[in-house]
């Protein structure tokens, strides 16, 4: 069960992960690389960029290949989307994913993360099981899984997630 689901346009999300990297490029340009504060913000703008790789990936017309849905290699993705419908899990969600993970020797957090977050994606479906959403998150590119983890995370976020991304208030489902 997911809360708070909103629909994330991959256009809409390339341009505010640019913009962001563009000003913590501006904030490192100030910074003296001997500040405690330089390693913290290269770092995120590094996690930032891998993200925006993972947001052009899934967004038709943006990658310089064949657009993800024509791909032979991530079948599981099969048709042209301008965004995802992604939802925060509920505690109950994550207890089970840290099980989980423990059980799996700590392999595997974002993909289950991703797959139990994912509402309305190309490679999810309601005639699917846990196991089978999790092998299809499993085989995507780990640049989106990357791009997807952070907005679920982004969306648990009583602030920030709320902010950017929602309209209302959580819906349940």
């Amino acid at each position: 069960m997911t809360f708070n689901e909103t629909h994330i346009e991959f256009e809409a999300s390339i341009a505010e992960l640019e913009a962001e990297i563009e000003e913590l490029a501006d904030e490192l340009e100030g910074l003296d690389e001997d500040n405690p504060l330089y390693p913290q913000k290269a770092q995120r703008r590094a996690d930032l960029a891998t993200q925006r790789k993972g947001a052009v990936w899934a967004c038709p017309g943006r990658g310089e290949d064949a657009d993800v849905h024509e791909d032979d290699d991530f079948p599981m993705w099969n048709e042209p989307v301008d965004g995802v419908t992604l939802g925060a899990v509920r505690a109950g969600a994550m207890d089970s994913i840290t099980s989980e993970v423990v059980d799996n020797g700590g392999e595997g957090s974002e993909i289950l993360l991703v797959a139990d977050g994912s509402v309305k994606a190309p490679y999810v479906g309601d005639d699917m099981t846990d196991k089978q959403e999790a092998g299809a998150v499993g085989d995507l590119h780990p640049w989106y899984r990357e791009w997807c983890a952070a907005r679920i995370n982004e969306l648990l976020d009583p602030e920030s997630g709320n902010e950017k991304h929602s309209s209302g208030s959580p819906k349940e489902t």
